[in-house]
This record gives structure tokens, C-alpha cells and sequence, in this order.
């Protein structure tokens, strides 16, 4: 009669080992067989991925291994039951036999090879400019780790970066806040890849998936809602792409597909207009784009009364600074800006005089280092 060993496996409940948040049968079981010799060993894959299982033998009581390893390593097939992982045999016939065992598992297949240069698309809505909060290795809760945080609002719809299958979602937490506490109550979906990486989108809204457990999804395809539970200090997308190795989880650089349909690597503060190929195409507002004589020829009637104040737009990477004259005469003036990592178009300070009831444009700035923090302080005289 075969027999399940549960009792005698384990899991390392860490980022080394993949774990289901579902509580339902653990993907991987391990059974064997009395046979004439020994023992045999099988391993049943529950999942539509293959697993990674290793098992360790702590002892052998006259028995031994066709291989002489003690440590072994298998790639159970999906969908697969009970196939033969190994074999155990007497040493002496006539007398008894013992042994003692841990397994672990992992989402996986070690054979296969990472496609480093697979263009990710960006995970939100086709033409829509996100900003990153936090990039690869940054100074906060991505020090040591490849991830990506984009800017994204509660309610914002999410796309799937890369085909895959669906292999676990969590999505039953309301909960969420600035500190490791957390990091638990964050709702999640992970997608296997054909390249045997895991892609994980994170901090969705309570209820917030729109794919369920074994789905094959698409790139491009609805998959969820964007939230702020878990360790989260604001709301936004964390997305990270993982490859198992050795049994340690190891995150990485992964490419991006931008409007142009080049490769790139995002970066801290940088704002990304997402392209999905199969779609249209949609007007870009970038430094290309930006042509600073038709801003200047641009009169906009004002909607003030009686005030004139300084207002900014944004355009691509670029600030716009206008002045809206609300009164009822031409008004000349200064402009003064206090500029931390910015650069403007115009000489500064910056004289001007504005139409009675319009709206005009002054002058641009664009970050100098976009990877760095940056801001501007405005101030003005009018006469």
C-alpha cells in the first residue's frame, strides 16, 4: 500500500519557497512504495506548473541510493501523478531498514533559461502616463531587491505585463498601512511565465482580482484593480518578476516596452506612457513633442476675477508656468523662481506683460536629473 508522507515534509515559509495564500492542498506530495528491493519514491504535481522538489536524506539504515548524492533534486512535470523520483535499496538482505527524510518545494523548472530581454509591458491602461515611485534597488523598501512601483491610484485598472498562467491570488484583505506589520494584508496575483520567472502584482484592492487560480491569461489582459493594502505608505502597483534558483527566489532587472517600442529600464521619478502593441495609437506628450513657440503664440481667455496669479501644467517631463490675468487692464510683472534640480527655458527672473482677461505662457522646466528629487518655488511682481 503506498503512502503519503506529510508528516515527514516541510516548507520554508520564506521568499525561497513558493507558498500558497489559498490554504488549499499543497501543490507538491511526496508517496512510496514497498518494493521487492527497498523502496520507491513518487511525487505528485497538483498544479498546471511544474515544481522543483529536493529531498534530503538525514538517514539511511541499510539502504542506500542509486545515486550517491544524499541531496536530490527533481522537476516534477504539471498535472502529473505519482511519477517515479527515485529509488531506495537494501544493502543486506534479511535485515531491516530505516529511513529519515525532509523535502521542500518550489514553483519551477531549474532547466529553463531566463529571457532577460523579454519585453515586459507596462502593467496599467494602454496611453496612460504613470509615474515610478520607487525603482530597481531603491532607497526604501527596495533597497537589495529588482521591483517597480508605479504610481497608481486606488481603482486604477491593471494589465497583465506578460502571459501566464495564474497560481495564486489574494485578494480578501481591506487592511494596509506604512510598516512590515503589513506586509501580510497585502492582496496580490502571481503569474508563472514560460521562462519558469513569477510575476507578482501587489497591493490590490480587497476583492480587487479580476483572474482566479489556473486562469491562462494574456498580455495586455484585465487582471485586477489597484489598492494600498499591505505595507504600503500610499497607494500604488508594486510589481516584481522573480526567478527560482537553488530554492532562493532572486528578483530581476526586467525590460519594459516604452511608446517608441524600445527596451528600457525604469527608473526612480520617471513617468512611462504604457504601450500595448495590439492597441491604437494615442497622442504622446514628451520633450520631442514639446515645441515652445506654439505654447507662446496660445491666448487663453481668463477665468479669474479681478487677481492674476501664477498657475503650472505638466507636459510630458516638462512644467508649463503661466500667468492668468483676471483683471480688468494689461498687467507687466517678474517672474522669480527658486529652482532645486530644474532647468528653465528662459533666461531668470523673467519679465512679461499679459493681456487684460488672459491667460499666458511664461516659460517651461524640465528636471535636470530625472532620476533625483526636483521642485520649484514661484513668486512675482506686478505692476
Amino acid at each position: 500500500m503506498r503512502t503519503l508522507l506529510s508528516t515527514l515534509s516541510f516548507v520554508i515559509i520564506t521568499l525561497m519557497v513558493f507558498q500558497s495564500a489559498s490554504g488549499q492542498e499543497k501543490p507538491i506530495s511526496i508517496s512510496y512504495d514497498k518494493s521487492t528491493d527497498g523502496f520507491e519514491f513518487y511525487a505528485t504535481n497538483h498544479e498546471q506548473v511544474p515544481y522543483s522538489v529536493k529531498i534530503n536524506f538525514q538517514k539511511l539504515d541499510n539502504l542506500k541510493l542509486h545515486n550517491a548524492n544524499k541531496e536530490l533534486q527533481f522537476t516534477v512535470p504539471p498535472n502529473s501523478n505519482e511519477i517515479k523520483i527515485l529509488e531506495l535499496m537494501k544493502v543486506t538482505e534479511n535485515q531491516g531498514t530505516s529511513f529519515d527524510f525532509s523535502y521542500l518545494y518550489t514553483i519551477g523548472d531549474p532547466s529553463l533559461k531566463v529571457d532577460k530581454d523579454f519585453p515586459y509591458l507596462l502593467p496599467y491602461k494602454h496611453g496612460k502616463k504613470v509615474r515610478v515611485g520607487q525603482g530597481n534597488n531603491g532607497s526604501g523598501t527596495h533597497k537589495g531587491i529588482n521591483a517597480i512601483d508605479f504610481n497608481l491610484e486606488i481603482g486604477d485598472s491593471i494589465y497583465a505585463a506578460r502571459s501566464g498562467i495564474v497560481v495564486d491570488v489574494k485578494e480578501d484583505s481591506n487592511k494596509g498601512g506604512n510598516g512590515p506589520q503589513f506586509e501580510p494584508f497585502g492582496n496580490f496575483i502571481k503569474v508563472y511565465h514560460e521562462d519558469g520567472t513569477l510575476g507578482d502584482y501587489v497591493h490590490l484592492v480587497k476583492n480587487g482580482s479580476l483572474v482566479k487560480k489556473g486562469d491562462r491569461i494574456e498580455e495586455g489582459q484585465l487582471i485586477g484593480i489597484s489598492g494600498n493594502t499591505g505595507w504600503s505608505s500610499g497607494p500604488h502597483l508594486h510589481f516584481m518578476v522573480t526567478h527560482n534558483k537553488n530554492f532562493q527566489s532572486i528578483t530581476l532587472p526586467i525590460k519594459f516596452l516604452n511608446y517608441k517600442q524600445e527596451l528600457f529600464i525604469p527608473r526612480e521619478s520617471k513617468s512611462y506612457y504604457a504601450l500595448h502593441p495590439s492597441k491604437g495609437k494615442f497622442e504622446v506628450e514628451d520633450e520631442e513633442s514639446f515645441n515652445e513657440k506654439e505654447f507662446e503664440t496660445k491666448m487663453e481667455m481668463s477665468q479669474l476675477r479681478n487677481k492674476i496669479e501664477f498657475t503650472s501644467e505638466e507636459y510630458g517631463e516638462f512644467y508649463l508656468v503661466y500667468v492668468d490675468n483676471g483683471m480688468n487692464n494689461e498687467m507687466s510683472g517678474v517672474l522669480k523662481i527658486n529652482l532645486n534640480n530644474l532647468i528653465s527655458t528662459k533666461d531668470l527672473p523673467y519679465k512679461f506683460t499679459v493681456p487684460a482677461k488672459t491667460k499666458m505662457y511664461l516659460l517651461a522646466l524640465k528636471p535636470d536629473d530625472a532620476s533625483s528629487s526636483f521642485g520649484y518655488q514661484i513668486s512675482g511682481e506686478f505692476r
